[in-house]
């Protein structure tokens, strides 16, 4: 049996089989575990968060987006590899602590944020809230008022259409995510002037289930072209470019795995000098998968 990105053997015997997950028998694991229970290959999730990491230049880090998986496991096996955590709720926000994250590695992404969950996660004092929309950022402004802090901010944007690619969208339209290119300056320069809240960069905002290296740097120069002119616009570097998720993984006959290789090497030649442009000279550039390394 073969699965694009997953190693599944079977041992069979006189016409019967056995399942082998990790090279034991799914009887022995009931057998010691009880079930019902879910069963994870370390060695599976190993090589791809492997294969991923030697295909980001060096100045890219990896925040695990919990919502693929929350098992306690998976978060200790990237907290283990210095990696973040992006969460999308209080409740991953109580995962992620539970887990060992510490707050300034908790990044807080996502639409339809209560109040009560940026008032628990500003509390917290998570390393950044990425605001999708303008109420979003006048309940962060607040709410840091009233805790007598200063929140740090990074603007969810949704590029024009030639930064969309060939991505599938969620919602079929940009608008329920995030500020449109657009409409991005008034919102920014709201932020920037805000003495509660402190302006840390960009998170854009495609869509999901890429298996295409080029629509992926296509999205990346887009963010980077974005990064440069808020930076321009506000008279300030830019500390997180954050490219969002997005990395696909095969479910459907024909599906090609997304290609590292590739990607490697359009991501040396996309940043090749762009450290050293000033408005990037302290920038975290990120990604945040999910299902490419846990599905």
């Amino acid at each position: 049996m073969s699965i694009p990105g997953v190693c599944i053997k079977y041992w069979r015997s006189d016409g019967s089989g056995e399942l082998l997950v990790g090279g034991m028998p799914v009887s022995a694991i009931a057998s010691r575990h009880g079930t019902p229970l879910f069963i994870y290959d370390r060695s599976v999730v190993e090589k791809k968060y492997s294969a991923l990491r030697a295909a980001l230049p060096d100045c890219y880090a990896i925040s695990y987006s919990i919502k693929a998986n929350p098992n306690p496991a998976f978060l200790q096996f990237f907290l283990e590899r210095n990696c973040g955590l992006e969460v999308a709720s209080a409740g991953e926000v109580c995962q992620a602590r539970s887990a060992g994250c510490l707050p300034e590695k908790i990044l807080f992404a996502g639409p339809g944020k209560t109040e009560d969950e940026l008032k628990f996660a500003i509390a917290e004092g998570v390393g950044e809230i990425h605001a999708e929309s303008e109420l979003e950022i006048e309940r962060i402004s607040r709410i840091s008022k009233e805790l007598g802090c200063r929140t740090r901010v990074a603007v969810r944007v949704n590029p024009n259409e030639e930064g969309q690619g060939g991505a599938m969208r969620m919602g079929g339209k940009s608008a329920p995510f995030g500020i449109d290119e657009e409409q991005l300056e008034p919102v920014l320069r709201r932020v920037a002037d805000d003495p509660f809240l402190e302006f840390r960069g960009i998170h854009l905002f495609v869509g999901t289930q890429i298996l295409d290296h080029t629509t992926l740097l296509a999205q990346y120069t887009k963010g980077i072209e974005i990064a440069r002119n808020v930076s321009r616009l506000l008279a300030t570097p830019i500390h997180t470019l954050d490219f969002g998720g997005g990395l696909g993984i095969p479910y459907f006959p024909g599906d090609s795995e997304l290609n590292l290789d590739q990607l490697r090497e359009g991501l040396q030649e996309l940043m090749a000098g762009i450290a050293e442009e000033e408005c990037f000279t302290h920038t975290t550039f990120m990604i945040e998968p999910g299902r490419f390394l846990s599905g």
